[in-house]
């Protein structure tokens, strides 16, 4: 099933670990670390788990209200007074549940801790300053910053930072030697994997790995797969291994019990197809959904080279990890899949075909977003003004500056890190084309970025919004 998978996609290799009564019944590398060399996957080898930090991080917490020293339902500002949200109420009474459930209505703003800002409370302010999506408590949104925000606070009351705590309170107790919590430390293991980013145009290329330290615990976790054999004993064991309890059995199953409910649309209906799930939720830190008529707990993880899988069905003793060396692909949902029908005795589906289409779907999706975007583009139309009226600089409360620079006549776009190229479209409105730096924006090129200048009576521009964020133009400054 794994190769199988892998040669679909043309992923160069993966790393897979299953366990059933308490035992590794599987544990196993396929394929190589980086495309073109002959460095074999192996058990040891480590891989980013991205998201698949999330439940790491709810397991912290988890331990501390153990302890006593936090509840779910604190208010977060009681233990971080500097966090604030934009939204009256939600500032007002947002909690770690709220924050681990994903229900504050605060959508990613992921380009914050993307391209913007490296530095962890600088991040978490600039989140909360944004602009929110839906109205709190009302509707579940995936969003990163609050899993930062509560492995924040758990290492401060830990005494330490996040990746500190997480060493010495999970991996620690549990027998995971190779796992860490800084891209540093995971680049430094002699076996580890590199990261391949597949194209639009259908290339597939080692990139450099992701450095997120400053999101922390949303995504920071570098692991094996013979590490996450001991993660996957604890959470099916309540909590420990053997006689040696790590995290209370009544807080470890707060966290595998519903608290929103997901609606698996957009990107989430490949994970949750109908033929599989019937209903999806979220618990603190892991989705909790039926997987062809077993409850499930399962959390996937992504970065810009490396795609990670955890599923397990409590009630059978059985858990699966899959990670790959290849974004995006689909790999890891495939042999996961796979696996727990193999486990579960159900009959098979060919989950790698599903994958596959799926993927292309996605593909085609993206090229029909363009198309569409070709198509109402106004001919003959050319800005209001000349190409140096629209220099400047632009601010906005979470997003900081944007500097738009003339020169021969071209604009550029410079944000946090990123630089784009302003390619006119019609009328003030710009296609935002990111060309630097190379390892920054290799993975936008499924994106359509727009800057779009607004005049104000007077006929000088006043502001521009990008990124879906409306940053005004800062008197006198060019």
């Amino acid at each position: 099933a794994v190769e199988a998978a892998l040669k679909a996609f043309d992923a160069p290799g993966a790393a897979v670990v299953v366990v059933r009564d308490d035992k590794i019944v599987h544990l196993k590398g396929y394929g190589v670390r980086k495309l073109g060399g002959d460095a074999p996957v192996t058990p040891d080898t480590v891989f980013p788990i991205a998201s698949c930090t999330k439940p790491f991080t709810a397991a912290l917490l988890a331990q501390l209200v153990g302890e006593g020293k936090l509840k779910w339902d604190d208010k977060v500002a009681d233990h971080l007074d500097t966090f604030r949200l934009s939204d009256p109420l939600a500032d007002r009474e947002v909690t770690f549940r709220d924050l681990l459930s994903h229900r504050t209505g605060m959508p990613l703003h992921d380009l914050l801790w993307v391209a913007f800002t490296g530095d962890t409370p600088d991040l978490i302010r600039r989140w909360g300053r944004a602009k929110s999506s839906t109205s709190f408590r009302s509707t579940w949104e995936y969003s990163n910053v609050p899993f930062t925000t509560a492995g924040y606070v758990a290492g401060k009351l830990n005494g330490t930072d996040w990746a500190t705590a997480v060493k010495a309170r999970l991996f620690d107790p549990l027998g995971m030697p190779s796992t860490t919590a800084t891209a540093k430390a995971g680049q430094a293991a002699k076996d580890h994997a590199t990261p391949h980013y597949r194209g639009f145009d259908r290339s597939i290329k080692p990139v450099a790995w992701d450095d997120i330290d400053h999101a922390g615990g949303a995504g920071g976790i570098n692991s094996t797969a013979r590490d996450m054999a001991q993660w996957l004993r604890a959470q099916l064991a309540g909590g420990g291994l053997g006689e040696t309890p790590v995290i209370s059995k009544a807080a470890l199953r707060e966290a595998h019990t519903p608290q929103m409910i997901v609606k698996a649309e957009g990107p989430f209906a490949v994970y949750f197809p109908p033929k599989a799930s019937a209903f999806v939720n979220y618990g603190l830190g892991w989705f909790v959904h039926d997987y062809r008529g077993h409850v499930c707990v399962s959390h996937g993880g992504t970065l810009t080279g490396f795609r990670a899988q955890c599923m397990m069905i409590p009630a059978k003793k059985v858990g699966v990890f899959v990670t790959c060396n290849l974004r995006p692909s689909l790999v890891t949902e495939a042999v996961a899949k796979t696996v727990l029908d193999r486990a579960l005795g159900l009959p098979e589906e060919d989950w790698v075909t599903f994958s596959t289409q799926a993927l292309a779907l996605q593909e085609l999706n993206v090229a029909s977003a363009r198309a569409k975007r070709d198509r109402e583009r106004k001919a003959d139309t050319k800005p209001s003004l000349p190409p140096e009226k629209y220099a400047g600089r632009y601010a906005e409360k979470a997003y900081g500056t944007a500097a738009v620079t003339e020169a021969g006549g071209k604009l550029t776009l410079t944000w946090g890190r990123l630089t784009f190229r302003l390619d006119h479209y019609h009328y003030d409105t710009f296609t935002a084309v990111p060309v630097g730096p190379p390892d920054e924006v290799v993975s936008f090129d499924r994106s359509i970025l727009e800057a779009r200048f607004r005049l104000g009576s007077n006929g000088a521009v006043e502001g521009v919004t990008f990124l879906d964020q409306d940053f005004r133009r800062e008197a006198g400054k060019r």
